[in-house]
C-alpha cells in the first residue's frame, strides 16, 4: 500500500519547475546514488535515473549551488555495496538467504575491488557537483537527534541532515517522503506520492 504522509513542507514537482541561480539545494543521499552510480538502473525505478540527473543538470546549467553532508558517505558506500551484492547474486544464482554479504565482501576480491571503484567514482563526482556544509555529531547534537526522532518520522540519517538543512536555509532535493512531513522546509522532488498528497492539501507549490 502506498505511504500516507502528513505533508508539512512546502513541496515542489521537480519535473515542472526552472531553477534559479539563487536557489541552494540540500542533495540527499539517494538522488546522489542515480546521479553518480553507474548501474543505479538495477534498483532504481525509472522516473528516479530520469528526473533527478535531469533537475540537476538544470541546477548546474543555471549555477544553482549544490551541497551535501560528507555523512553521506557512509549511506552511499553501503546503498552500493548491497546493489552490486545483488546484482552479484542474481548473475551468479546465489540466494541471499544461504549467501551472506560478508562472504561476498571478503571472499571475492575482484568483486569487492569493483564495489570500492564504483564507491569511489561516485564520490569523486559528488565532490565535484557539490561544496560540503560541515556537522558536529556531539553530546549535544546527539540529544536533539533524539527529540527530532520523537517529533519527526524520519530515519537517522536524515536526522542528522536536518538541522543544518534548517539552520543554512537549504531547499531538500529528494525522493524520500519522510522530508515531506517536516514543517518549515521546502522540498524539491518528483515523487508522486509526495506531490499528489501535497496538490490534496495546498502544499504543492508552483513557482
Amino acid at each position: 500500500m502506498a505511504v500516507t504522509y502528513n505533508i508539512q513542507a512546502d513541496i515542489v514537482n521537480i519535473h515542472s519547475d526552472t531553477p534559479n541561480h539563487k536557489d541552494v539545494f540540500f542533495v540527499d543521499t539517494n538522488v546522489w546514488y542515480w546521479q553518480t552510480y553507474s548501474r543505479a538502473s538495477a534498483t532504481a525505478q525509472n522516473y528516479q535515473v530520469r528526473e533527478y540527473p535531469n533537475y540537476i543538470k538544470k541546477i548546474r546549467s543555471v549555477n544553482s549551488k549544490l551541497f551535501r553532508c560528507n555523512l553521506i558517505l557512509a549511506e552511499l558506500a553501503h546503498i552500493i555495496e548491497d546493489t552490486e551484492y545483488k546484482i552479484f547474486c542474481a548473475a551468479n544464482g546465489y540466494d541471499p538467504e544461504k549467501f551472506p554479504k560478508k562472504e561476498f565482501r571478503h571472499n571475492f576480491p575482484s568483486e569487492r575491488n569493483n564495489v570500492t571503484n564504483e564507491i569511489d567514482n561516485a564520490w569523486n563526482t559528488i565532490q565535484q557537483f557539490s561544496s560540503a556544509y560541515s556537522l558536529i555529531i556531539d553530546d549535544p547534537s546527539a540529544i536533539k537527534f533524539i527529540t527530532d526522532l520523537k517529533n519527526h518520522k524520519i530515519d537517522g540519517y536524515d536526522l542528522f541532515y536536518l538541522d543544518g538543512v534548517k539552520t543554512n536555509g537549504f531547499k531538500v532535493l529528494t525522493d524520500d517522503g519522510d522530508f515531506a512531513t517536516v514543517p518549515g522546509i521546502t522540498v524539491f522532488t518528483a515523487n508522486l506520492n509526495v506531490i499528489d498528497s501535497a496538490r490534496a492539501c495546498g502544499k504543492l507549490k508552483i513557482r
